[in-house]
């Protein structure tokens, strides 16, 4: 019986008075006081409110202290455990450098034995200085640029400009401290070029638009879209190799896309290739320099100098000559 009225007896209801229900509660109540304060927009309480977060970062910024520094300890074991691996790897990759080394010194002594049974005549190094692109002009039919090199830095006009991309154009006109480039994609330029591994010849043309066109291709060549394309230099003014771009487009409608990107240009570098084809465009005694722009201008023919007229002698001056005619005379009369 007394099981039996133990079931049905009311539970006891829940006391406040535990500690930590009290203070369970506390937070709450406080959580809710403060949304609701943070809702108004009443001048106090943002000053308060302030007031609390002055005093509160300190506090905030040491109880973060802890975890930042276990984070960036972390992330330190972290890193050294990953420069075992990277260690490793290292050693791996210079091993095969220094076989890669000793394969390349074998062969350089090969071909240098090579050449020299030959008598093959080495190619010169080419020099070249490097300066700024500061200005460019755009236009429907013009795609050129200026930069601070000179004829008094070496530059001729004819000389290839590149930068680290590739081929960018040839010089065009050069003052003293200033030279105008002609761009590949201008509608005046015109580069003999060699494309893909078998060396097709052709001339990449350029039509003021990003890419080139492939013109004078043999008939029945074999092109692919990715085949690189690179000057040959059977014009005489070009050296050869020099990277233009790469073949894109159909076959019919080939194009080749410059490595160097010639609508933003900054630093470029001009190759000093002297050839006697540059005898004829530009001789080595060159002419009064001026003053170069943007646009290029229209060269005039200069003007003749003119000849001094031959000074009179006693053989060819009339006077002298009617003279001595008249006294032939005299001395007939007589």
């Amino acid at each position: 019986m007394r099981g039996a009225s133990s079931l049905f007896m009311p539970r006891p209801r829940r006391s406040w008075r535990g500690p930590g229900e009290l203070l369970t509660f506390a937070l709450y109540f406080l959580c809710a006081v403060l949304l609701v304060l943070s809702r108004i927009g009443h001048g106090m309480i943002a000053d308060a409110r302030d007031r609390f977060v002055d005093l509160t970062a300190p506090l905030l910024e040491a109880a973060s202290a802890p975890v930042i520094v276990g984070r960036h300890v972390l992330a330190r074991g972290r890193s050294y455990a990953d420069l075992f691996g990277e260690l490793d790897r290292l050693r791996e990759e210079n091993e095969q450098l220094k076989q890669w080394e000793w394969r390349a010194k074998l062969l350089e002594h090969k071909v240098a034995h090579l050449r020299s049974l030959l008598n093959a005549v080495d190619e010169p190094a080419l020099q070249y200085a490097t300066g700024s692109v500061i200005a460019d002009a755009r236009g429907p039919f013009l795609r050129s640029a200026l930069i601070n090199l000179g004829r008094d830095n070496g530059v001729r006009i004819g000389y290839a400009v590149i930068n680290g991309d590739g081929l960018v154009g040839r010089t065009v006109d050069a003052g003293a401290s200033v030279t105008r480039v002609l761009l590949l994609n201008d509608l005046n330029s015109r580069i003999p070029v060699l494309v893909g591994p078998a060396g097709v010849r052709a001339l990449a043309s350029g039509d003021n638009s990003a890419e080139l066109r492939l013109d004078f291709l043999p008939d029945g060549a074999s092109l692919y879209p990715g085949d690189e394309v690179y000057t040959s230099g059977s014009d005489g003014v070009l050296p050869r190799g020099l990277r233009v771009g790469v073949v894109m487009g159909s076959p019919g409608a080939f194009r080749v896309h410059p490595h160097a990107e010639l609508s933003s240009l900054d630093f470029v570098s001009v190759l000093f290739f002297d050839t006697p084809a540059l005898a004829t465009t530009d001789p080595p005694v060159a002419s009064a320099t001026r003053a170069l722009s943007a646009t290029p201008e229209s060269v005039s023919a200069p003007a003749p100098t003119p000849t001094p007229a031959p000074r009179p002698t006693a053989a060819n001056d009339p006077l002298t000559t009617g003279g001595a005619v008249k006294h032939v005379g005299a001395e007939a009369q007589q």
